[in-house]
């Protein structure tokens, strides 16, 4: 099993669930285009590209942007989401930011940036902050650079202050991969409040 194959299953689940819960098909994205906010190494970048989207990737890390740049799927730009975008109101059909939230200091910032530069649908996840404070607490295993760790009733109403009229859904699933000898396999389950994943999906 590759942290690669887990990401980019991932990356399809959820985009599978936005489709179903905002009625928009974001599996098809021939003659659509996409942003990918905090690319790391490229890997959701590259299953958008897969996807058909006329793909651009941000990431504050130069070096993350080199990374991605090894796929050769899109366009990478050095920039900071909390900060003013670099794109034009509306540019883009979808805006994705897969477990970049919990590292912003000002994540709201973010959101509005993306929401501004959306025409079609903006989806994210970020962990479970309720789940995460038991994990510490029990086992210690906890990333120190997760700074805005929320529950999901904090980031509905942290979203619902920014999307106003937007349909807005903020769901919580239990996300594991393992192998069953050479076959790899992704399982996701919705489980209110105590799943380890934060997803949220809006349409505009």
């Amino acid at each position: 099993m590759t942290r690669e194959k887990v990401i980019k299953s991932h990356v399809l689940k959820v985009l599978d669930w936005a489709s179903r819960v905002i009625d928009i098909n974001l599996l098809k994205g021939t003659n659509r285009t996409a942003l990918d906010v905090g690319c790391a190494c490229g890997y959701s970048s590259q299953v958008l590209s897969q996807l058909g989207y006329r793909t651009v990737a941000i990431d504050l890390s130069k070096w993350g942007v080199k990374q991605a740049k090894k796929n050769k799927n899109g366009d990478f730009v050095v920039c900071d989401a909390q900060a003013n975008l670099p794109f034009k109101e509306g540019s883009f059909d979808l805006v994705t930011c897969f477990d970049v939230l919990e590292h912003l200091e000002f994540p709201e910032s973010a959101l509005m940036q993306m929401l501004r530069i959306c025409a079609g649908a903006l989806v994210c996840t970020t962990p479970n902050g309720t789940v995460e404070k038991y994990v510490k607490r029990i086992i210690g295993d906890y990333d120190e650079t997760h700074i805005n760790s929320r529950s999901a009733p904090q980031w509905k109403r942290s979203i619902a202050n920014i999307a106003h009229t937007k349909t807005v859904r903020v769901d919580t699933f239990l996300d594991f991969s393992g192998k069953m000898g050479q076959r790899f396999f992704h399982k996701s389950f919705k489980l209110p409040k105590l799943g380890s994943t934060v997803r949220v999906a809006i349409a505009k």
